[in-house]
C-alpha cells in the first residue's frame, strides 16, 4: 500500500515525455483495500474508444463529467481505450470495482452500476487533468460499510441553497458516500401548516426534489431526518401548538437562549392531538423525498414524563410511552411507505423493551467523544437490529473543527461498527447554538469519516492531511502545498478540543470568567499567534486554486475569529494578562471585529439562505459591546 507510482507527465512541443511527478496510493481518498503498481501511462486522447456496457445511463453521464474536466489533450493522438462493464460476482459487495490502468487501455468492472461508478470516481483521483495522463495500476476495492453517510444539520440557524447543497452532494459523491442525511427539526415549509417556516428560514418541497434528483444521478439517497419527539422547541413554541409540549415553554423562540433551543421542547406523546401533529409532519416529508427511509430521530426528549398527564397512576411509564410512540410512528412511516431509522439514546438504556421495538427499524448508534458508549453496538447488533455507528465531525460550538477529537471519534466507532457487523457508518454534522461553524470548518471530520466509511483502516494524521490536500481541497494540483495549512489547523487543534471556542465567545462574560473550559493566558496568546499565521496563509494569493475557493475564504475568516475569542479569553484572566488598552488601541479592535463581522455575513449568504444570520450578528454585538466595556474598565 505504501508503494509510488508515477501519475503526472507533461510533454514537450513535440509530444516527448517529460519528466513526472511521483504520487503515493495513500493520497486516494478513500484508500483502496489492494494496490498493484503497473508499468508505463495510459493518456487520454481524441482517438481514445469508449465503451460502456452497463445498463444504467447514470454511469455514462458521470464518465462524460469525468472526461469533460480534462483541460486539453496535450499529448500526441493514441488509439487506446476505456471500457465500463459489470460483473456481480467479483466480490460480495455491489459497490465493489476492478479499476486496471494499462498503457493501451482502462477497464473499470463493477459489482453494480454504483461499483462502476465509485471506480470513475478512484479513476478520477489518478487523473491529472492538465493533459490526462494516468498511471499503470490495478486496483480491487470495495466498502466496510454497505450504508455510508453524513447527517447534515440544516435547521439550527443556517439553512444552506441549493447550490451549496449540491456541491455538498458532489464532494460526498467523489468520497464514495452513499446516503447524504438532512437535519429538519422545522425548516422545512410544510404544507399542512404554512406558518412554520418560509422559504428564507427553510427548504420547499421543490428544493428538496431538485437536490433528491441530484443526489439519485451520483448514487446518493437523500434521507429527512426530523424531529417528532424531542428538539421541537420551535414547533411547540407556536401559540397553535404550545398546549401539546410536556412543560409550558414559558419563553418564545425568539426569547431562548441557543441553549434552550438545542435542549428543545418535547412532545407530550401520551396526547392523542400530538399523533396528529407527527402524522402531518411525516405525511409532509414523506411526499418530498423520495427515499425509502425516514429518521424519525426520537433523541433526547428531556422533559418526557414531567408533564402532568403522567401523575394517573394508571398512565403508562414514560419508556413505555415512548416505545409505543415510536410504534405510532412506525405505522405512519409504514402507511407512506417508508422504513424507519430512530437514535439510539433512549432505546439504548432499555434493554428490557428492545422486543418491543419494530424489528425492521434502524438504530443510529451515536456518540461523540472519548466517553461514547461504544461498546453498546455489540449489543444491538447481537440482538438483531440494522445498526449504523454515527460519530461526529466535532465542529458544532466551536469557530473551528477539533480535529483530533474528531478522528478518534471516527476511527474508534468505525473499528467497533466492522467488527460488530454495523451495516453502515452515518457521520454527522451538527450546528448547535446558531450554526456559526462554517461547513468549510468542518470538511476534515466530513471527509475522514467517509474515508473510513468505506475503509475502516484509514489512517489518521498527518498521512490523512496528505491525501485530503491531494484530493478534496487542492484539486488538480500536482504539489502539497495546502497540507502546510492543515498543519495551522492542527496546530490550532488543542484549544478546540478542550474548549466549545464559539459558545465561549458569544456567551456573557461573566458567565465566561467562571467556566474551566477557558484556556489559560499563555495557551490563548499561542493560539492568537497561530490564527494569524494561518488567517494570512488560507487569504494569501494562490488559494483560489482551491476546489472551492470559499473554503480558504471561510477557513480565514474562522481564524480572524479564533483571535478575537483569544482577546476576549485574555480579558476574562488577570489584568496583567491583557495588553494594554489605549483608546486607539481600543478602536483598532473595534474595527477589526466590524469588518469580520461583515466578512461573515458576506459568506454567510454566499452558501446559505438569510435564516438565523440576524442572530449571530446579534450576538456579536453584544461581545462587541461587552468587550469595549470590559476594555474601557481596564483602561481606568
Amino acid at each position: 500500500m505504501g508503494e509510488s507510482f508515477d501519475g503526472r507527465v507533461t510533454w514537450d512541443q513535440k509530444g516527448n515525455m517529460q519528466s513526472a511527478e511521483p504520487i503515493c496510493v495513500e493520497r486516494l481518498l478513500p484508500q483502496p483495500k489492494s494496490f498493484r503498481r503497473g508499468k508505463g501511462r495510459f493518456t487520454m486522447s481524441p482517438e481514445t474508444r469508449v465503451e460502456i456496457e452497463v445498463d444504467d445511463s447514470r454511469v455514462g453521464r458521470a464518465f462524460e463529467r469525468w472526461r469533460s474536466r480534462i483541460r486539453a489533450f496535450a499529448g500526441p493522438s493514441l488509439a487506446n481505450s476505456i471500457k465500463l462493464t459489470l460483473d456481480a460476482s467479483i466480490n460480495k459487495s455491489p459497490d465493489s470495482y476492478r479499476l486496471k490502468v494499462q498503457p493501451q487501455e482502462i477497464t473499470i468492472i463493477g459489482g453494480s452500476p454504483a461499483g462502476c461508478f465509485y471506480g470513475l470516481k478512484t479513476l478520477a483521483q489518478l487523473t491529472n487533468f492538465a493533459d490526462g495522463a494516468i498511471a499503470s495500476c490495478t486496483i480491487e476495492d470495495w466498502p466496510d460499510f454497505s450504508r455510508r453517510g453524513l447527517l447534515h444539520d440544516v435547521t439550527r440557524g443556517k439553512v444552506p441553497k441549493i447550490a451549496t447543497l449540491k456541491n455538498l452532494v458532489d464532494r460526498l459523491a467523489a468520497l464514495k458516500i452513499n446516503q447524504l442525511q438532512l437535519n429538519i427539526e422545522h425548516a422545512f415549509c410544510f404544507a399542512f401548516d404554512p406558518q412554520i417556516c418560509d422559504e428564507q428560514h427553510g427548504l420547499t418541497t421543490g428544493e428538496v426534489q431538485q437536490l433528491d434528483a441530484y443526489c439519485q444521478e451520483r448514487f446518493i439517497t437523500l434521507i429527512p431526518a426530523i424531529a417528532t419527539l424531542g428538539h421541537m422547541g420551535y414547533i411547540l413554541s407556536m401559540p397553535q401548538y404550545c398546549h401539546l409540549s410536556e412543560l409550558a415553554p414559558g419563553k418564545t423562540w425568539s426569547e431562548m437562549t441557543w441553549p434552550e433551543r438545542a435542549r428543545g421542547l418535547t412532545l407530550n406523546c401520551s396526547d392523542p392531538a400530538s399523533a396528529t401533529l407527527v402524522e402531518n409532519i411525516v405525511s409532509d416529508i414523506a411526499a418530498a423525498f423520495s427515499s425509502p427511509i425516514i429518521n424519525i430521530c426520537g433523541d433526547e426528549p428531556h422533559d418526557l414524563g414531567k408533564s402532568k398527564s403522567w401523575e394517573n397512576a394508571s398512565a403508562p411509564k414514560p419508556t413505555q410511552a415512548y416505545i409505543r410512540h415510536l410504534n405510532r410512528l412506525h405505522e405512519v412511516c409504514s402507511r407512506n411507505g417508508k422504513q424507519m431509522q430512530l437514535w439510539s439514546d433512549v432505546v439504548v438504556n432499555h434493554p428490557e423493551y428492545w422486543c418491543d421495538l419494530p424489528k425492521d427499524a434502524t438504530i443510529l448508534h451515536w456518540g461523540y467523544d472519548d466517553k461514547a458508549n461504544y461498546k453498546a453496538t455489540h449489543r444491538l447488533v447481537h440482538a438483531g437490529f440494522d445498526t449504523y455507528v454515527c460519530p461526529g465531525t466535532s465542529g458544532w460550538k466551536r469557530i473551528l473543527s477539533a480535529i483530533s477529537l474528531a478522528e478518534r471519534n471516527i476511527q474508534t466507532f468505525a473499528s467497533i461498527g466492522l467488527e460488530s457487523g454495523a451495516s453502515g457508518l452515518l457521520n454527522t454534522d451538527w450546528g448547535d447554538h446558531g450554526h456559526f461553524n462554517p461547513m468549510s470548518c468542518s470538511w476534515h471530520g466530513i471527509t475522514f469519516g467517509a474515508a473510513c466509511a468505506w475503509n475502516a483502516s484509514q489512517p489518521a494524521g498527518r498521512e490523512f492531511d496528505r491525501a485530503m490536500s491531494a484530493q478534496t481541497i487542492s484539486a488538480d494540483r500536482s504539489d502539497n502545498s495546502v497540507l502546510e495549512g492543515l498543519d495551522y489547523l492542527r496546530a490550532m487543534d488543542q484549544i478546540a478540543g478542550a474548549s466549545e471556542t464559539w459558545r465561549l465567545l458569544w456567551m456573557p462574560m461573566t458567565t465566561a470568567k467562571a467556566d474551566t473550559a477557558v484556556p489559560d493566558a499563555e495557551n490563548l496568546k499561542a493560539l492568537q499567534e497561530l490564527a494569524r499565521k494561518a488567517g494570512d496563509w488560507w487569504a494569501s494569493p494562490g488559494m483560489e486554486l482551491c476546489a472551492d475557493e470559499m473554503d480558504a475564504r471561510e477557513i480565514s475568516l474562522a481564524c480572524r475569529f479564533l483571535e478575537i475569542f483569544g482577546d476576549k479569553m485574555l480579558l476574562t484572566h488577570s489584568k496583567a494578562c491583557v495588553r494594554p488598552r489605549e483608546s486607539n488601541q481600543r478602536d483598532e479592535w473595534a474595527d477589526r471585529m466590524r469588518v469580520a463581522c461583515e466578512d461573515y455575513a458576506i459568506c454567510w449568504r454566499e452558501r446559505n439562505k438569510e435564516s438565523g444570520l440576524n442572530d449571530i450578528l446579534f450576538a456579536l454585538q453584544n461581545v462587541e459591546g461587552e468587550m469595549r466595556s470590559e476594555m474601557r474598565n481596564i483602561a481606568v
